[in-house]
């Protein structure tokens, strides 16, 4: 179907066959967290299921951010428009200038007060003291309107890490109803003045613990990461020392040996180097057989590149797949070769605007790519990647199944039989 090598487009959506191991223990497979690096078979330790990679995750935070400068809007124009108010109340010029600038130290205030949440030397306490006394000071003096400032400190209270942020919450909420209430309005004002005051400080430490827990989440990622580049290490050095260290210490007994007979011994010690000639080869075949399980590429592995690579070309890729799954490497090797051709054909040939990957875990397994577009020109013959996959199922007992469907579109199929040949 396409000229394209095994190891896909220029840039593939999976790892090459030259490229560095793949830090996943290995099997059983898993889809719990597409694209995720690391984990059991495929799996990626390093990303909780439901938070993406690192771009993804500052997306996450960066939302959290535009709501946080969102309710400061909403505080500055609450400021502003107890200003407006105060303005046209027939008040004195004197007054009404220094009320004014009152109300902007309120919002610098408010401002430099949530960004000093995170201060232990005790600068957050004094400053919210201040901001504090000057919203009530306000709403006190200048009049009911100014009950809506007192959302800068309620707001800042939410967002500190003091252990005492809700009865803090609490505590200006009420004063700022009672206030309403002590110029002379209804309850019914003074309750609705306190409650926006309120949702101001709950929603404010809800963005906290939000904040908080991606932290967390971040923090949990690289450890896992972490630990499964050291689980991968510490298989490697064990694979290493298991299929060399035997064979070396039986090369260099058998060497010394040999090299004793030599003056007494010519046959034996013929025989002698014999043997540590065969024992260096079938040593440098089980290294290999290694090497190659190492570069084997993960199925969950290559289904998140393949969403990924499919996405960044405006096709709409849909995987069908269980959560889990338990198969041989070599199986497993089949079929995430099997998506890494049929996504990078369906990229380069097929014009397609939909794909569907889907996944069976059951013996026979299979994985079948379908697309709506048209497939390879016409009297175009089998690529090198095809031919080099229809290898690789042959070799596993399987079959490999390629053209276009009946109701349109075009269909790789890849099928095999669940234990390997």
């Amino acid at each position: 179907m396409s000229d394209v090598p095994e190891a896909g487009l220029g840039t593939p959506p999976g790892p090459t066959p030259d490229a560095s191991p793949d830090v996943s223990p290995g099997s059983p497979g898993s889809l719990g967290s597409l694209g995720s690096p690391g984990g059991a078979s495929g799996a990626n330790p390093g990303v909780v299921p439901g938070v993406p990679e690192d771009g993804s995750a500052r997306g996450v935070a960066s939302v959290w951010s535009a709501r946080a400068w969102s309710r400061f809007l909403l505080m500055i124009l609450a400021t502003v428009f107890a200003s407006a108010v105060y303005v046209n109340g027939g008040h004195p010029a004197w007054a009404v200038a220094l009320v004014l600038c009152l109300a902007v130290l309120t919002g610098v205030l408010g401002v430099t007060t949530r960004f000093m949440a995170d201060d232990r030397e005790g600068h957050w306490a004094a400053a919210f003291g201040v901001l504090t006394a000057l919203v009530l000071g306000l709403e006190a003096w200048a009049g009911p309107e100014w009950a809506v400032t007192a959302a800068w400190a309620t707001s800042a209270a939410g967002w500190s890490r003091s252990r005492h942020r809700k009865p803090l919450i609490g505590g200006v909420s009420a004063a700022t109803g009672l206030l309403v209430l002590s110029h002379g309005a209804d309850v019914g004002q003074a309750v609705v003045f306190a409650a926006f005051v309120l949702l101001a400080g709950v929603f404010s430490a809800q963005a906290r613990r939000s904040s908080e827990l991606i932290d967390e989440l971040r923090s949990t990622r690289r450890e896992l990461a972490r630990l499964a580049v050291l689980e991968e290490r510490n298989r490697i050095a064990r694979d290493l020392h298991d299929l060399v260290g035997h064979s070396l210490s039986v090369v260099a007994v058998k060497t010394e040996l040999a090299r004793r007979l030599l003056s007494l011994d010519t046959d034996r010690a013929d025989a002698e180097l014999k043997d540590i000639d065969a024992t260096v080869r079938r040593a440098l075949a089980e290294v290999r057989q290694a090497v190659t399980s190492y570069r084997q590429p993960t199925l969950a592995a290559e289904l998140s590149s393949a969403v990924r690579a499919a996405e960044a070309a405006g096709i709409a890729c849909e995987v069908r797949a269980p959560e889990t799954w338990d198969l041989p490497v070599p199986v497993e090797g089949l079929l995430a070769w099997t998506v890494r051709e049929g996504i990078t054909n369906v990229l380069r040939h097929s014009g397609a605007s939909s794909c569907v990957i889907t996944v069976s875990p059951v013996a026979p397994v299979s994985v079948e790519i379908a697309d709506d577009g048209s497939g390879p020109p016409e009297g175009e013959g089998r690529g090198n990647g095809l031919a080099g996959l229809s290898e690789r199922a042959r070799a596993l007992g399987g079959t490999l199944t390629v053209g276009r469907r009946d109701g349109g579109g075009f269909l790789l199929r890849v099928e095999a039989p669940k234990e390997a040949r």
